[in-house]
């Protein structure tokens, strides 16, 4: 996707936006970044001191990490690596004012290149000092620089006892991913510590405080912090506002164990940043608070067996969540419909179940089950009996929901996919459940079979053919096969 910069100027500076995401605003971007950098480079130099210290900066290309880390005299060596190479451009002109021409320092070397391959490729033990400065992720390939692969591939390059931190998400308004990254983190050996802070100019903008993490080998305590020796003329950051900053409160934290780590293979966070607050419990105790500085812990490790954003394992989780309930409400329905798309809202999950709600009313129920029982011939015959009983309870006005599972299953599967064989070639296929202005079109309602709970049960499935096609056909394959050799 093209990326689109763009510098707003305002009367006391600017403001960056990356394809629309505020990236940093000349008020008070020294929030951000003396809390990116300032703990993580005097830890380091506390840890190593007398030392001269190598640094890498990932992303970063608007030099204001950079011009950060050149405050400390112990930093011999900075290597930055960016992607683009148009705001590394914007980072030596329109923002040298701001980043004081940190890019042209000859303790830096910068690199235009992608940052995974760029780490990919260096020496272990290489640096002291890792700092992560990236774009918001906007699409899945986005999340690979916030992988366990990602992260075990800098504790390899960091020399032991070297800090990291990473910018994250808003613990606030992305709880889940932010935790997701912590248990990723941990997940590699690194001992990591959360942080937010509140950035006005990210309020304005709806993001939430901003979260980070500091994290090494080595078990970072507060007498750590407590004893860090900043550079002066800090603009925001002190001893006291460092240390309130790893203090969450029990309902941004308490399901910070209950969530899947971030793998290459299985890009869980992307999925929790599209659904934030998944699985989150309701009434929490906004009183109780959690100080990270006091407690130590170790990854809980969860694997996700599935991508929830993948068409397949959406589809079985909705079968799973159909058959485990005994009664599915609108409400319901809509949770179970994953937000695909970050632009994604509630309001327009319930829109569209609804225009699908109205669609199924066109259909026949009855006259497209005898219609599929034409077709049902060279099923099993205890299977083809099964049905034509199934089909006399539908006849009968019996919901779905009170029929075997498996032959549920099987209907709706056969069902939507002759919906859909209609919808795409209506005069080919039989059982037509819509008006028609040729000749042969018939105009056929439903109510006489449908109540609100099957209409509901009908749109799963309808929802299912879009989602997980050819799993349907599998499992359909599958279980007809398993049918006949226990019949057999």
């Amino acid at each position: 996707m093209p990326t689109s910069l763009f510098v707003e100027h305002h009367n006391t500076g600017l403001a960056f936006y990356i394809n629309g995401d505020l990236q940093f605003d000349t008020a008070d971007e020294a929030l951000y970044h003396e809390f990116l950098v300032m703990p993580t480079i005097a830890l380091t130099a506390q840890r190593f001191g007398g030392v001269n210290l190598r640094v890498l900066i990932c992303g970063g290309g608007d030099g204001l990490v950079a011009r950060d880390v050149l405050r400390f005299p112990q930093v011999c060596h900075i290597d930055l690596v960016d992607y683009n190479p148009e705001v590394l451009e914007l980072a030596k002109t329109i923002f040298k004012p701001y980043n004081f021409g940190s890019l042209e320092n000859s303790r830096v070397r910068v690199y235009a290149e992608e940052a995974f391959a760029f780490v990919s490729s260096i020496a272990d033990n290489s640096y002291h000092a890792i700092i992560c400065d990236f774009t918001y992720p906007t699409c899945a390939e986005d999340t690979a620089i916030y992988s366990q692969e990602w992260f075990q591939e800098l504790n390899r390059i960091l020399i032991p006892g070297g800090v990291i931190s990473t910018n994250g998400v808003s613990p606030e308004n992305r709880t889940s991913g932010f935790w997701c990254l912590y248990q990723t983190l941990l997940s590699t050996g690194l001992m990591a510590k959360p942080l937010q802070v509140s950035i006005p100019s990210f309020q304005r903008h709806g993001y939430g405080n901003w979260g980070f993490f500091i994290a090494s080998a080595i078990p970072i305590n507060r007498s750590d912090l407590e004893a860090l020796i900043f550079p002066d003329n800090l603009q925001t950051l002190n001893p006291e506002s460092l240390l309130n900053a790893f203090i969450f409160s029990e309902k941004i934290a308490k399901n910070r164990h209950h969530l899947a780590i971030n793998t290459l293979t299985c890009k869980q966070l992307y999925y929790y940043l599209l659904n934030p607050n998944f699985n989150l419990a309701k009434d929490e105790d906004k009183s109780n608070k959690i100080d990270f500085l006091e407690i130590q812990e170790v990854a809980t490790g969860i694997i996700a067996t599935q991508d929830n954003l993948a068409l397949e394992s959406m589809a079985k989780v909705w079968l799973e969540k159909i058959y485990a309930a005994e009664q599915i409400t609108e409400e319901d329905i809509a949770k179970m419909v994953p937000v695909q798309h970050r632009y994604h809202s509630p309001k327009m999950t319930r829109e569209w179940l609804s225009y699908l709600q109205q669609l199924l009313g066109e259909v026949d129920v009855a006259q497209l089950l005898n219609k599929m029982l034409e077709r049902a011939q060279e099923l099993p015959p205890k299977l083809l009996e099964e049905l034509k009983e199934l089909a006399a309870k539908i006849k009968a006005g019996e919901n779905l929901p009170k029929l075997p599972p498996k032959t549920a299953e099987f209907i709706t599967i056969l069902s939507v996919t002759l919906l859909i064989a209609n919808v795409l070639t209506p005069d080919a296929v039989f059982a037509k459940g819509y008006y028609s202005g040729s000749s042969t079109g018939t105009r056929v309602y439903s109510d006489s079979y449908y109540d609100s709970s099957s209409d509901w049960k009908q749109i799963i499935g309808f929802i299912m053919i879009f989602g997980g096609g050819s799993w349907l056909w599998s499992a359909l394959e599958e279980w007809i096969k398993n049918g006949s050799e226990n019949r057999n």
